[in-house]
């Protein structure tokens, strides 16, 4: 088989030169798509990975704690799901070579993030010439070229934590590659390595496992192994996947990832046609997306693909489509059509995010597409040889028809190029990539949500600093009110908005009905919501309804033992009414809860201010600027040691609070 395989490679000098210069386009492609990520800071979900991530920060020493917990655990709550630890090494060791500390971490992770890219088309054009080896050359190069430049992957490229899908795709095909060796030679190490290159793929996002049907539809399309042989080495691939899978999760922390009606809100419908029709409405966007990629977003979620039932007609047409699709593919299946290779290998790889059998947080992903596009691609170039009827046998015909197709491929990556640089701008911080795609996203709850946080991040960005920046932020506080309205407006259960509502009408606007109403639907919604129970007590005391404050706080504190700013709410309120003793108590309770914590020495300094002994209350403030208290207090020690005469202090304060300052603006 090998022998054949050689004959038909270019194997004379003008093959090899042709497929070098073919090599040599393919890197500049790549580098022209995406190098302009190489700029861009963390966006979205990035502090998975970033160096906010207390394992992944430790370097080398976090690599043994990330092979025994999960991807996720704790910054979301019920949120602990997820195993991929080769992808978080690849972080870890990123922050143990350049340092965790280094301001430059992110543009390194995304020139990271461009060269797994690269090697991963080098080795699909590598692949693809294998399995394609008695076509024109440029059927491969073709397909790798619009696969490199396909707008649909930006989220995958310019996403750092999205690197997960880069790594588990490039393992599968160096799975593949060892498994052709095997075929076409019968080196028996090559399963070794195709089967060790499988697990790193699952270690690396375990939704690879769609692609266990690939390996039988490679071997019986592209070789000459027997069924029998197909299938029996499919079986010792599919237990060795299935080990992989499970074996962590008995030494792994038990999972927790319920689905949010907001995410997803098909498992909720009780009508079993409708969450067919809808899932079917979501394939019908996958294929939208990837003959028509734009508009691109990051989220989808509720409500941008509504539940809807089997007479829509987008769901019928999609369905006909799909059914199409399938039946060509299998009345094709015996001749082996290339066809018939890249529909299975479509409809195998978008199926798990169809959600017929599992969920899919968001209802739909643009990063699903990366596999299924190959497919997608495969069939594209297929088409634009067959129109021609372009088939020669060979590696290396040049004529008028291969100058059309040509042609008609350079008429398709233009766009994508320009369409893939343009979206990967997008992706250069949370913001630029919420404040962009909100246009397009104006029913999604999530993504009105999201982009009003960052608002408010700015505005209290402003309000940390020494002067009064009222005027400054109201514009920006408006954006953010009016998108968490438009939030209640499309879910009016998310209890989160309607709190976060209440906290900026409190803490902005200073109108604390409206912000009362607020926190109480929160309430309604959410009973033992302790942030809207803590907000409404912040509400109550600036209102002067002090006894009000007081049980919210207290019902924080029974809600949560281990809570600290109710209770340093509580403690100051206990001073006012000149119980000190309660107040000392609840601020030791503090520091039993977390040594480190400022607020008690803070709560303290403000104390002996209150009672006249300004020495003792300085003595506390400059404990809780060694401990990392916020920048405010460096300023207020730097003017009073100024107006004191004590310099030497003062420009100790005044450093720390400019360097504190820097830090707490650095994403741009």
């Amino acid at each position: 088989m090998i022998a054949k395989i050689e004959k038909a490679s270019p194997d004379n000098n003008k093959g090899k030169m042709l497929n070098r210069i073919f090599l040599g386009f393919i890197i500049v492609v790549t580098i022209i798509a995406y190098s302009n990520t190489i700029g861009n800071y963390y966006s979205l979900d990035d502090y998975h990975i970033s160096t906010s991530n207390d394992v992944i920060s430790k370097g080398v020493k976090g690599i043994p704690e990330i092979f025994t917990s999960l991807y996720a655990m704790g910054e979301q709550e019920n949120l602990n799901f997820g195993y991929r630890p080769i992808v978080r090494t690849t972080f870890a060791l990123e922050y143990e070579i350049f340092g965790k500390d280094n301001p430059k971490m992110p543009y390194i992770s995304h020139s990271v993030n461009l060269l797994l890219y690269l090697l991963l088309v080098i080795l699909l054009y590598s692949i693809l010439k294998r399995l394609f080896h008695n076509r024109n050359l440029l059927f491969p190069f073709f397909i790798t070229l619009l696969f490199i430049a396909h707008p649909i992957h930006t989220e995958v490229v310019a996403s750092l934590k999205n690197r997960d899908e880069i790594l588990s795709f490039g393992f599968f095909l160096l799975s593949i590659r060892s498994f052709l060796i095997y075929a076409d030679r019968g080196k028996k190490w090559s399963v070794f390595w195709g089967i060790l290159f499988y697990i790193l793929a699952f270690l690396s996002k375990v939704s690879i496992v769609s692609t266990i049907l690939i390996f039988p539809l490679v071997f019986y399309f592209f070789t000459d192994m027997k069924p029998k042989k197909i299938w029996v080495f499919t079986t010792v691939v599919f237990l060795v996947a299935l080990i992989s899978i499970f074996l962590p999760y008995l030494y792994l922390p038990e999972t927790s990832r319920p689905m949010r009606f907001y995410e997803n809100p098909i498992p909720f419908e009780d009508n079993f046609l409708n969450r067919i029709s809808t899932g079917l409405y979501g394939l019908y966007y996958y294929l939208r997306l990837l003959i028509y990629p734009h508009p691109l977003v990051y989220y989808y979620g509720y409500n941008m693909i509504p539940i809807t039932g089997p007479g829509n007609p987008i769901v019928i047409l999609t369905f006909l489509v799909y059914l199409g699709l399938f039946i060509y593919a299998i009345f094709t299946f015996k001749k082996k059509s290339i066809l018939s290779f890249a529909i299975l290998f479509f409809l195998i790889t978008i199926f798990p995010f169809s959600n017929f059998l599992a969920y899919t947080p968001g209802i739909i992903g643009e990063r699903f597409l990366f596999l299924p596009s190959l497919g997608f691609i495969i069939a594209l170039v297929y088409l634009f040889f067959l129109i021609f009827r372009k088939k020669e046998k060979t590696s290396l015909t040049f004529n008028a028809r291969t100058a059309i197709v040509s042609i008609l491929v350079l008429a398709l990556l233009i766009p994508y190029l320009l369409h893939t640089r343009d979206r990967n701008k997008d992706w250069n911080t949370k913001f630029t990539l919420f404040n962009n795609d909100i246009k397009y996203l104006d029913n999604s709850l999530k993504a009105n949500d999201l982009i009003a946080h960052e608002l408010m991040k700015q505005v209290n960005r402003e309000l940390s600093k020494p002067v009064d920046v009222t005027k400054f932020i109201k514009p920006t506080a408006d954006k953010a009110l009016n998108y968490w309205k438009k939030a209640v407006e499309i879910y009016p259960e998310h209890y989160s908005s309607w709190t976060n509502l209440g906290i900026a009408y409190n803490k902005i606007y200073k109108e604390y009905d409206k912000s009362k109403k607020a926190f109480r639907k929160a309430l309604e919604i959410k009973p033992d919501h302790g942030i809207a129970l803590f907000n409404l007590g912040m509400v109550y005391e600036n209102m002067g309804l002090r006894d009000s404050a007081m049980l919210m706080y207290e019902k924080c504190i029974e809600l949560d033992p281990k809570i600290i700013n109710p209770r340093s709410k509580l403690a100051n309120l206990h001073f006012l009414d000149g119980d000190f003793d309660k107040a000392l108590s609840l601020n030791e309770e503090i520091l039993r809860i977390d040594p480190k914590e400022t607020l008690p020495f803070l709560n303290f300094g403000n104390y002996y201010l209150r009672m006249g002994d300004t020495l003792k209350g300085i003595e506390f403030f400059e404990r809780a600027v060694a401990i990392g208290a916020p920048p405010q207090v460096s300023l207020f020690l730097s003017r009073f040691f100024k107006e004191k005469g004590n310099e030497e202090k003062a420009t100790y304060y005044h450093d720390r609070f400019m360097n504190a300052s820097r830090q707490n603006t650095q994403e741009p």
